[in-house]
């Protein structure tokens, strides 16, 4: 599968799901609307049967009862509650209330609808708010000297209509989620099976060029000692000879780096620790490399200044450590190869750290380097050697020591490895 089919697809799915999660807004949307309506429908039905069995009376007395307060002098209003019993307005209101099965946790003003003054108000409702939702019912028919309503609140309809529907709503946003995970889990797997192909390409053109060359050099050198039979010098027997041992060594040693990876991968990586000198081990794994006598020329500054440098490590592993290392710094450095090997202690750790000035590497591919098989890009697949094991290897041995690494890089102007490893 091709970028461009993978960009396409999920470009649909994330459309898709885009719309999915629109519509479901939308519907819920409509159902909490269609709920609030029959909210509301229900509290209309409420008032109009209040109102039906309110009698109209030329008798009753105000009186202070539960949470029922006047508001202010009564003045005009005293005709009003002469004809009207409030308590019995309150006593329908609270059967008619359960009847519909509305919220027993109410409030209620009595308006006089001329200038919107309450002359009567329960609940603790004494002035009308700026947001909740009122319903008003008008008392004319049980008082017609002047125009008076009934306006009920419901402090808490908006939470009792979402907890009504919560069993709903909460099925709906967990499916939701399991949707979204999925298509994360989805698209996140084809890039990284993606991503997988790609570098099982690159490892089989890695490895078919790293076995061609020596294979080919292997099969020219023999054919010639084949062919020349006696004539040919003992001098260059031994020359073709040499060629064809040291191919072969170099084949040998590709095939152990993968196998070592197999081994390490299994868990059945075991250390041989013994005392070093880090400082002193250092330089002398690097003096061993012959840079002196390297076909280009590189340049290595030791600074080990690290005051307590005696841990208790594999040496061989560690070996290997600062050779890949070493390796990584020269091949990537450019023409002009310029190292810098620096050892310091922070807390119970003693650092050192390969420090080049090459090509560095890009912020984006940072994170992957040390990923097994992951090589940098570089624009040409076989312009740098190696199968992507390297950085793999360094990682996974200084985190068996307990240690850590840790690389900075600025792209065109160097990279550093630190690597951490307990004295203790």
């Amino acid at each position: 599968m091709n970028k461009r089919t993978i960009r396409i697809i999920i470009i649909f799915a994330s459309l898709s799901l885009v719309g999915l999660i629109t519509t479901q807004t939308f519907w819920v949307k409509n159902a909490i609307d269609l709920a609030e309506e029959q909210h509301d429908h229900r509290v209309d039905l409420a008032l109009d049967d209040v109102l039906s069995e309110l009698i109209d009376t030329t008798s009753g007395v105000y009186q202070k009862s539960g949470k029922m307060v006047c508001a202010g002098d009564i003045g005009d209003t005293g005709s009003f509650f002469k004809a009207v019993d409030s308590t019995e307005i309150h006593r329908l209101l609270i059967k008619y209330i359960n009847y519909h099965s509305l919220d027993s946790r109410f409030c209620y003003n009595i308006v006089k609808s001329s200038n919107d003054s309450i002359i009567l108000s329960y609940g603790g409702m004494t002035s009308k708010p700026s947001k909740m939702k009122v319903h008003k019912a008008c008392l004319h028919c049980a008082f017609k000297k002047d125009y008076y309503h009934l306006a009920l609140y419901f402090p808490n309809q908006t939470k009792q209509t979402l907890a009504g529907m919560s069993a709903w709503l909460g099925l709906s946003i967990i499916f939701l989620i399991i949707i979204v995970f999925t298509f994360y889990y989805t698209i996140s797997t084809i890039i990284k099976q993606k991503k997988i192909s790609e570098i099982r390409d690159d490892l089989i053109n890695n490895i078919t060029h790293e076995f061609k060359t020596p294979i080919a050099t292997i099969s020219l050198a023999s054919e010639v000692l084949l062919n020349s039979g006696d004539k040919l010098s003992k001098e260059k027997s031994l020359k073709y000879a040499r060629i064809i041992y040291d191919e072969n060594g170099r084949m040998r040693s590709q095939v152990d780096k993968v196998l070592e990876m197999a081994s390490m991968d299994r868990g059945e990586l075991s250390l041989d620790t013994t005392r070093i000198n880090m400082n002193e081990y250092i330089q002398k794994v690097v003096n061993n490399l012959c840079l002196e006598h390297c076909e280009i020329e590189v340049k290595v500054d030791f600074k080990l200044e690290a005051a307590h440098d005696s841990l208790l490590a594999d040496s061989i592993q560690l070996a290997n450590v600062i050779t890949n290392l070493l390796n990584n710094a020269i091949k990537y450095s450019g023409s002009e190869i310029h190292i810098t090997i620096r050892s310091r202690n922070e807390k119970n750790f003693y650092i050192f750290s390969f420090e080049d000035k090459g090509i560095g590497i890009k912020r984006e591919n940072i994170k992957y380097i040390f990923d097994k098989f992951y090589r940098v890009p570089t624009g040409d697949v076989h312009n740098v050697k190696g199968f992507g094991l390297g950085l793999y290897y360094v990682k996974t041995i200084i985190e068996a020591h307990k240690g850590k690494i840790i690389v900075e890089s600025e792209h065109g102007k160097g990279t550093r490895f630190d690597v951490y490893l307990p004295l203790s």
